[in-house]
């Protein structure tokens, strides 16, 4: 598969080879400046249409390619490349009446999306092979891809988009700095915000390479990058590993200040998260927000010492040693909680 470069005028200024393997961010030209993550330091437009064995050739002897193109049976691979790259950030499709297969020879740090408009893929990675039909998408890491199996017939929609990218995004978003989430392999396009992401990539693929995205450019890609962030699934296990660190380190400070003045910043800032995640964290694994989790814990520790306590000391010194400042309704969650009022366990042992 080839780029193609453009010039300022729009001509076709060089062509380098490169499958159309799409696990990462498309290389510029041969040539011009490499931006990070194997990005193009300019708009770079490419197009380009092999149908002979002649073309194949031409293309692959013309420059190193990060890709090995491989035929799915004895037949020359037939293809059409087209799309843009800007830095951090390449859409393009790839159609192949005859079918091919994609391995990377050199890995870059990117996530690419892969939307099958016609036909399917199967995405093979560490010990997984994803079939990929109409009606849902993947993504993976350029990292996890061993090859990508463009069927016979296959019209694709690809997006790649740098991880140092969304990893900053994300931060912006959570206020907070924490492992970078772990997308779901592949997801079905259904519901409004998985479709509205699809119909994101379709737009900014439309109008990247005119003039006039130098405007609306940038503010199109942060609707992307904010739109996979919240739209894709993440992977439930690693996401649930990621809450239960969380909460581990949350519950560990409270349990040290829980006789202290806490608010639920401070143990967000413990636990080394936003209080958006520490919240959702804590609903997820105890069921209770923090402050619940708190109240909860203080209400425990006062029965303990009321049980204790064998009527030596008056039931609301006791309350307030746990924070419980209004008596009325300590009295009503603790008989709530434990079916009698806190004078009742105060006077039971002596």
């Amino acid at each position: 598969m080839a780029v193609v470069g453009t010039t300022a005028g729009g001509t076709v200024s060089r062509a380098v080879a490169i499958s159309p393997r799409d696990d990462h961010l498309l290389r510029t030209v041969k040539g011009s400046q490499a931006a990070p993550h194997g990005t193009c330091a300019r708009r770079n437009v490419f197009r380009h249409h092999v149908i002979t064995s002649d073309d194949f050739e031409k293309l692959t002897e013309a420059a190193d390619t990060p890709h090995v193109i491989r035929p799915l049976g004895l037949r020359t691979p037939e293809f059409d490349l087209s799309g843009v790259c800007v830095p951090d950030l390449a859409i393009w499709t790839v159609a192949s009446p005859t079918g091919l297969e994609s391995v990377p020879v050199a890995v870059r740090d990117a996530f690419t999306i892969r939307i099958p408009l016609d036909g399917g893929l199967v995405v093979r990675s560490a010990g997984h092979e994803r079939e990929v039909p109409v009606g849902s998408a993947s993504i993976l890491q350029s990292q996890e891809t061993l090859a990508t199996r463009f069927e016979p017939g296959a019209h694709v929609l690809c997006c790649a988009v740098g991880m140092r990218e969304l990893a900053i995004r994300r931060e912006a978003l959570e206020g907070e700095r924490a492992p970078f989430v772990r997308f779901q392999p592949t997801v079905k396009l259904e519901g409004p915000r998985l479709n509205a992401l699809v119909h994101t990539i379709r737009q900014i693929g439309a109008h990247m390479g005119s003039m006039a995205d130098m405007l609306t450019g940038p503010l199109l890609v942060d609707l992307l990058l904010n739109q996979i962030l919240s739209a894709w699934p993440s992977d439930s296990s690693d996401a649930s590993s990621n809450a239960a660190a969380v909460v581990a380190r949350g519950v560990d400070y409270i349990e040290a200040h829980l006789g202290e003045a806490l608010t639920v910043g401070s143990v967000a800032a413990a636990a080394r998260v936003s209080v958006r995640t520490l919240q959702s964290a804590f609903r997820a694994h105890t069921g209770r927000t923090p402050l619940g989790y708190i109240l909860d814990r203080r209400m425990e520790r006062a029965h303990a010492d009321l049980l204790a306590n064998g009527g030596r000391l008056a039931v609301s010194q006791i309350a307030y040693r746990w924070g419980f400042l209004h008596m009325g309704e300590f009295s009503r969650r603790y008989r709530q909680r434990y079916g009698c009022t806190p004078s009742q366990t105060s006077r039971r042992v002596a």
